[in-house]
């Protein structure tokens, strides 16, 4: 894992992801907190495509430590049983930690208007980005998840990240920044989920395209 935030670094990424779930050792992960780059400290549940084993109560306190370790933002999906993700949102806030809510859907994108009611249910809950992502299962999926996007940001400046994953959605990954999604997700190597684009590969586009 601290290769991989080495390689964040050196190909100049923003930010950088780290996937607790997927330590296998929890021993001095905070020390990667540390290292030079803006960390996204997330520990996925299962049910939303994650490794975590533990507990719900041991993930939760996982994140509670990455906020207060000095993490400069936190996913926690909009699955999360509301009183853990209250307590993960006021954390946050007293320590000056963004939060991503996030919401993953690994079957399909589902209709624009959809997902533009569950963005603005997540948009009230006190976190500071919202995240929808669906597995596209053709083009026309795709298209529906930038149309939530564009829709989305004519009505509410709520920061926002979408895309679509899979082979079908590989064209979101960086068209969505480009119609107003905060962030995307790339690989500094091996991938971490269907259609992810190289780093390196994403930012020369974004640095043609955007303006």
């Amino acid at each position: 894992m601290k290769n991989g935030l080495k390689k964040a670094i050196n190909q100049s990424a923003d930010l950088a992801e780290l996937r607790l779930d997927k330590l296998e050792e929890l021993s001095n992960w905070q020390d990667l907190l540390k290292m030079d780059i803006p960390i996204i400290a997330t520990n996925r549940a299962k049910r939303e495509g994650g490794y975590f084993k533990g507990s719900e109560s041991e993930r939760i306190e996982i994140l509670l430590d990455a906020i207060d370790y000095g993490a400069f933002c936190v996913d926690i999906e909009f699955s999360t049983p509301d009183d853990k993700r209250k307590k993960i949102i006021e954390a946050s806030e007293k320590k000056n930690v963004d939060v991503i809510l996030s919401y993953h859907d690994f079957e399909k994108v589902s209709p624009a208007h959809e997902l533009l009611d569950k963005a603005k249910e997540m948009s009230d809950s006190g976190c500071n980005f919202v995240k929808i992502v669906g597995f596209s299962n053709d083009f026309q999926e795709s298209l529906e998840m930038l149309k939530f996007l564009i829709e989305f940001k004519e009505e509410t400046d709520f920061p926002t990240i979408a895309f679509a994953m899979g082979e079908k959605g590989e064209f979101t990954r960086f068209t969505a920044p480009l119609l107003g999604s905060s962030i995307t997700y790339t690989s500094v190597g091996r991938k971490t989920a269907p259609g992810q684009l190289d780093t390196s590969t994403v930012r020369k586009i974004l640095d043609k395209y955007r303006y």
